[in-house]
């Protein structure tokens, strides 16, 4: 039923609200439902599924007698994109790709890269939306020099966005997520440069080496960088901006840029860049974010390039204080976030994620330390 109402959507092609007739047709068990129980189900299941604010249920108004099939139900599309992930649909290629794909197979000869039917092939699978309205022999000649520049990698190894920026008239995001297009390009076994993940660093003086603490917001970062107290006063704190934290490229000298906050000697930034680069050294590294399921998969996406990272105990535990009192996910537009099942951390694992799937409340990071930092402190 969510497919029918979904390709009814593709056919609109955006230009008028979608709603699907729930006829014999498309939902049978509705019109010859075996018993009044086997209806309430359905009927249950329709409230469910509105429930979600994808869809909405529509019908005619309630007359004697009358049961849901007698009211000439419908289902009105409201989010499209929620829906076809929940369902599993898969979009069919859009009319305009259409048309470029046999433009371009019957003239074979504007195509000078590698392995001509296997792109074009691709481009009805994953249609490239920064070709659209363009004339078949303009993408061609975008997709000619790309394969020229994919060819020539790997002396040049540029990064990844100026490649984009360069042929799709400054959009540096297009070849984002788009390995199999540049391997059909011509690309081979080179590696793109990936923009750099940026690493804010804040160490005390002297750092010991002992510990590193990453933290998922700025806010947080900053309050405790200022305002350090005995439970991270001698740990290196980490800020990249949330998930990048747990991108394997971070520990990659060419993966990852260092910023120090503040003045660091000499030796301290050397023992630093040795442990993250070189892997020298075994501080403890801890994690501390929203206490959310968002929060806890950067924690378990940390773990893979940091295998002993665990979730930083004095900051989760007075989140857990306070979760009772959190917000509900919803009011922060947190309800699709996955849970992430298991992150490998103890703590997190038989503490932290039960106690949210119990509560089903959040509490963001920015509430501890927090302003109370200053007070106690002192």
């Amino acid at each position: 039923m969510a497919h029918a109402l979904l390709r009814k959507a593709e056919r609109s092609e955006g230009r008028r609200a979608v709603s699907l007739a729930l006829d014999a047709t498309v939902l049978p068990e509705l019109h010859g439902a075996a018993s009044p129980d086997a209806l309430v189900h359905l009927e249950l299941l329709l409230d469910g599924l509105c429930g979600t604010g994808w869809v909405r249920l529509k019908a005619d108004k309630a007359q004697a007698f009358q049961t849901l099939a007698d009211r000439r139900p419908a289902l009105l599309l409201l989010d499209a994109t929620a829906l076809a992930e929940w369902s599993g649909f898969e979009a069919a290629s859009p009319r305009w790709s259409r048309q470029l794909v046999q433009a371009l197979r019957e003239q074979p000869t504007l195509l000078t890269v590698p392995d001509v039917p296997a792109l074009l092939d691709y481009l009805l699978r994953s249609p490239l939306p920064a070709l659209e309205g363009l004339r078949p022999a303009v993408c061609a000649a975008v997709l000619n020099g790309l394969a020229a520049d994919c060819a020539a990698a790997a002396d040049a190894r540029p990064y990844l966005r100026e490649l984009s920026a360069r042929h799709f008239h400054g959009h540096s995001k297009v070849l984002d997520a788009r390995e199999e297009l540049l391997r059909l390009l011509g690309v081979g076994e080179v590696r793109f440069l990936e923009a750099p993940i940026q690493l804010l660093v804040d160490l005390p003086e002297g750092w010991t080496g002992d510990e590193v603490l990453f933290i998922e917001n700025g806010v947080s970062f900053e309050r405790m960088a200022r305002q350090r107290q005995p439970a991270w006063a001698d740990a290196a704190l980490l800020y990249a901006a949330g998930f990048r934290s747990g991108a394997r490229r971070l520990r990659e000298r060419t993966g990852s840029s260092l910023y120090w906050r503040g003045r660091v000697s000499d030796t301290d930034a050397r023992r630093f860049d040795a442990w993250l680069y070189a892997g020298d050294g075994t501080p403890a590294v801890n994690f501390y974010g929203d206490l959310d399921f968002a929060g806890l998969a950067i924690l378990s996406q940390l773990r893979s390039s940091f295998q002993a990272c665990s979730a930083w105990r004095p900051g989760y535990e007075a989140l857990l204080a306070r979760l009772g009192s959190g917000h509900l996910p919803e009011a922060a537009g947190k309800e699709r976030q996955q849970d992430p099942g298991i992150t490998g951390c103890s703590f997190a694992d038989e503490v932290l994620l039960p106690t949210l799937r119990s509560y089903r409340r959040c509490v963001d990071q920015e509430l501890w330390p927090g302003s109370t930092a200053k007070s106690q402190a002192s």
